[in-house]
C-alpha cells in the first residue's frame, strides 16, 4: 500500500506506528461494511 510521504512521516512519529495504522484502517473497514 503506497501512502503519502507526509502522512508516513507525521505517523512514523509515533511508536507503533504500523499497529496504529492498521487499527485505524481497521476501525473504517468496519463502518464501511
Amino acid at each position: 500500500m503506497r501512502l503519502d510521504a507526509d502522512l508516513l512521516e507525521w505517523f512514523r512519529q509515533q511508536r507503533g506506528y504500523q499497529t496504529r495504522i492498521n487499527a485505524i484502517l481497521r476501525t473504517y473497514m468496519k463502518a464501511h461494511v
